[in-house]
């Protein structure tokens, strides 16, 4: 091949043959000096050539491992993140959808498709974060709801570790519900009764209680995240004893709490996502919980960290506007739209949620976490 630079002195010697059979020298000279020019051009590349890109950094490999999708709240908020971080960040993403058995082998397809952060949605996660982690120390890990350490209680150096405080939030959205009750009694609903589960109840429960001491309470777990029938006979039971506001935290399960509150003319509180749209007109507010912000952040926080595995607890509260109500964490009110009577009061109520939130960030108000050692 014959680059650029060579093709000059073929074409000089060309002229000098051509020369040299009888053509004029000054038609030769002038032949000659123009390519002399760019011979000289060529040399001195220094000066003319454009500065030698930076090569493009290679997008972060990202895998994900979720529960059903569709339940409108926890794995559905987990997913909103990563599809954000998909968008916006720039990353090489893929998701895994799996059943619970399903999930180590989830976890090996990652890993051996080389992906350099992989994180796990939820607490049941723990174990299988935890081998798959101590197994591969150059990948980085995050666990969402859970801190995952050795066997000495140790932080393993290659996991990031997400929790919420659901307490304070759940205290929030407690406040509103007795505010609101016209009987004075509210219901929770539970999926599974786990530990995370009774911070929500607590929470919810000391926050009716601030909003008022005289408040009664009923509650029921369903036993399931995806039991939407169990969730019904709960709502409805509880409906039955005089509560008239009713609070589900359980994945899909809530959505039956929800259709027991439409039916009977009663109100409920989402959970996790903004729920608010589900049963037009009976979903007060919903006590989101950001998962999704927080997988959005852990994945910038891997970027930033260039390639070095590392090791966090990032706990998220009402501080961090990642837990509480609608009507606060992203300034929503669709209950008040469509309940326009309603709206001097819940315009009210909104404030006084604001002053309830400064005075748990604060201290002033502290919200029990039946999760917390000691």
């Amino acid at each position: 091949m014959i680059t650029k630079k060579k093709s000059v002195f073929v074409l000089l010697s060309l002229m000098l043959i051509l020369s040299a059979c009888g053509g004029s020298s000054e038609t030769t000279t002038e032949e000659v000096a123009e390519p002399a020019a760019e011979q000289e051009t060529l040399d001195s590349p220094a000066t003319t050539a454009a500065p030698a890109e930076e090569p493009e950094a290679e997008a972060l490999k990202v895998g994900i491992v979720l529960g059903a999708l569709g339940d409108r709240s926890f794995m559905d908020s987990a997913k909103r993140g990563f599809d954000q971080a998909l968008a916006e960040l720039g990353i090489d993403g893929d998701f895994i959808e799996a059943e619970e058995s399903e999930r180590a082998a989830a976890y090996q397809n990652l890993i051996a498709d080389g992906k350099e952060l992989i994180i796990g949605i939820s607490f049941s996660e723990a174990e299988r974060i935890k081998e798959a982690a101590l197994a591969n120390p150059d990948i980085q890990f995050a666990i969402v709801d859970m801190v995952v350490t050795d066997d000495d209680g140790n932080l393993l150096p290659n996991v990031a570790n997400i929790i919420f405080k659901e307490h304070e939030g759940s205290f929030e959205v407690g406040y509103i519900a007795a505010k609101l009750s016209k009987t004075g009694k509210v219901a929770f609903m539970g999926g599974m009764d786990v530990p995370i589960i009774r911070k929500f109840q607590t929470g919810w429960e000391e926050g009716a209680r601030y909003a008022n001491p005289d408040v009664e309470f009923c509650a029921g777990y369903a036993g399931s995240w995806g039991d939407p029938a169990k969730g019904k006979e709960i709502g409805l039971s509880c409906f039955e004893q005089g509560a008239d506001v009713i609070f589900a935290a359980g994945g899909a399960t809530g959505d039956g709490a929800y259709e027991a509150a439409a039916e009977t003319g009663n109100y409920a509180v989402g959970v996790d996502s903004n729920q608010d749209y589900i049963q037009p007109g009976t979903m007060i507010t919903s006590m989101m919980k950001g998962v999704d912000k927080s997988v959005y952040k852990v994945i910038q926080d891997t970027i930033a960290a260039n390639g070095q595995v590392f090791s966090s607890i990032d706990s998220y509260g009402l501080a961090e506007n990642f837990v509480g109500s609608t009507w606060l964490v992203d300034g929503t009110n669709l209950f008040k739209e469509q309940n326009p009577d309603m709206a001097a009061e819940i315009d009210a109520l909104v404030e006084e949620v604001a002053e309830v939130r400064a005075k748990i960030v604060s201290g002033e108000i502290v919200v029990t976490d039946v999760t917390a050692g000691g």
